[in-house]
């Protein structure tokens, strides 16, 4: 997670480092880019950058959690059950096209990178109110008896990581076919797991 200093930040100074961050991604690959290059970019210095970030992991995937955000909290707008939802929102609808530019370049982000954020706080901050959901299901006896709620969130958290390893084993790079597959399996093959009949 970035260091409070960071969020301290004047909001236009803080725009200038995700954009020029945006960018850097956008135009070259993840492997390719140094602290050097976005701190000259930002026109911020590399002790700054530090202060700011713990490396370039940390704003990097910070980026990529802040658009999911966004994506999820106008998901959660429309009710209901985001974990049955099969109507979801397009990206193009909620994101600036530098954001879905950015958002793209997580396909081909080093894997340690993705482990990083599925099996970590990110993934676990961003994916709370699933768990909320799950805890909600389970008191309202919706749940299958044998379900463990923190097991199953577990489960739910990490399996995107599976799922981009399956895109890149199988070299699925529409993005149409890659949100038909994740959403045939979070809103459907999921919940049908977890929740009894009558609920599902």
């Amino acid at each position: 997670m970035p260091k409070q200093t960071f969020f301290n930040l004047p909001s236009e100074k803080k725009q200038k480092i995700i954009n020029a961050t945006y960018d850097l991604f956008i135009e070259k690959d993840y492997e390719d880019i140094s602290i050097r290059m976005i701190t000259s970019r930002a026109e911020i210095s590399i002790g700054s950058f530090y202060k700011y970030f713990h490396d370039k992991d940390d704003l990097y995937i910070h980026l990529m959690s802040e658009i999911e955000k966004k994506v999820y909290a106008k998901e959660r707008e429309k009710g209901g059950y985001f974990l049955m939802d099969t109507d979801i929102i397009p990206i193009e609808k909620i994101c600036t096209q530098k954001e879905i530019d950015f958002n793209r370049t997580w396909s081909r982000a080093p894997i340690e990178v993705m482990m990083k954020f599925y099996f970590g706080e990110y993934s676990k901050e961003l994916n709370s109110h699933v768990l909320d959901e799950l805890i909600e299901l389970e008191k309202s006896g919706r749940l299958k008896d044998f379900v463990d709620v923190d097991f199953a969130f577990h489960i739910y958290a990490t399996s995107m990581f599976n799922v981009q390893i399956y895109f890149r084993d199988n070299n699925i790079v529409d993005n149409e076919e890659k949100l038909r597959i994740k959403r045939d399996f979070f809103s459907k093959w999921f919940p049908s797991g977890i929740l009894k009949d009558e609920a599902s």
